[in-house]
């Protein structure tokens, strides 16, 4: 299974035993462990020796940094900075697995639902857990049932619709359950399309210009190389970022939704734009 995507690592997956080939790892998994050693060696490269006027790779964390910080604050109300922690890791890390692929002999770990499916749970269970942190079970749960049902005087009038108003909030929490299940499923769907869409037409291009340059070929001179990938190479480069962001802007909207239920209507319509893209 795994001939099918070369790759320098599986001389690194054929050392592991059979079973954890089948069950446990894949070439996909060991590009993306590298990228992780990678961002880790960057991170340690940047923060051995801090000094007060940054240079070098602590000026460019440091940016980032600061940068991140500025955007949940902004965009997710006060108090969003605390969430810059993990939203900052998974834009970095799904920006190298987005661009991992351009390097010869690797692979983009992002084109397989192996990857993307795990990233996108992960946001999904770090929501629910801060809904409930920030604003208690009780609370969290009027997120998916909607405005809580009105307090009316005991009458004759007010038991004749109570089984209305029952009905209508269980329909709104069965439609909210739906869509908070649908989260990732879309972040995971969206981010593998769009990468494994990528990395298939740029290997495709790859093999068109081969081919192009056997059919040249006459008697010992060499055909002509045509390099029809690197338009493809330019567009990876583009998407790789592009996809990275909506991920990344697409999980800020979901902690601030299940956060600040106030500004849960200007979320919709980030969400809404990013859906677009």
């Amino acid at each position: 299974m795994h001939e099918d995507h070369a790759s320098w690592l599986n001389a690194i997956l054929h050392l592991l035993p059979e079973s954890v080939q089948q069950h446990w790892v894949d070439v996909f998994v060991l590009n993306s462990w590298l990228v992780i050693i990678i961002l880790a060696l960057l991170a340690w490269a940047g923060s051995r020796r801090l000094q007060l006027r940054p240079r070098g790779l602590q000026n460019v964390w440091e940016m980032y940094v600061r940068w991140l910080r500025d955007f949940c604050r902004n965009e997710m109300g006060p108090g969003g900075e605390k969430h810059a922690p993990l939203l900052g890791t998974i834009f970095v890390y799904i920006l190298f697995l987005n661009l991992f692929g351009l390097v010869p002999g690797f692979l983009t770990p992002t084109m397989t639902l192996n990857m993307t499916v795990p990233l996108a749970l992960l946001v999904f269970g770090y929501v629910q857990w801060m809904g409930v942190r920030e604003q208690g079970f009780g609370g969290y749960l009027m997120h998916f049932i909607g405005e809580p049902i009105v307090k009316y005087e005991p009458t004759v009038k007010y038991f004749l619709f109570l089984p209305l108003v029952i009905f209508f909030h269980g329909l709104m929490l069965i439609v909210h359950l739906i869509g908070e299940l649908a989260k990732p499923l879309s972040l995971s769907v969206r981010l593998f399309g769009n990468m494994f869409g990528e990395e298939t037409s740029l290997v495709q291009m790859a093999a068109l210009g081969a081919a192009v340059m056997a059919a040249t070929a006459i008697g010992p001179f060499p055909g002509i190389p045509l390099p029809v990938q690197f338009i493809n190479v330019a567009l990876h480069l583009l998407v790789g970022p592009i996809q990275a962001f909506i991920f990344f802007i697409l999980s800020a909207a979901y902690i601030a939704m299940a956060t600040h239920q106030e500004h849960a209507e200007e979320h919709h319509e980030v969400e809404s734009v990013s859906e677009a893209s």
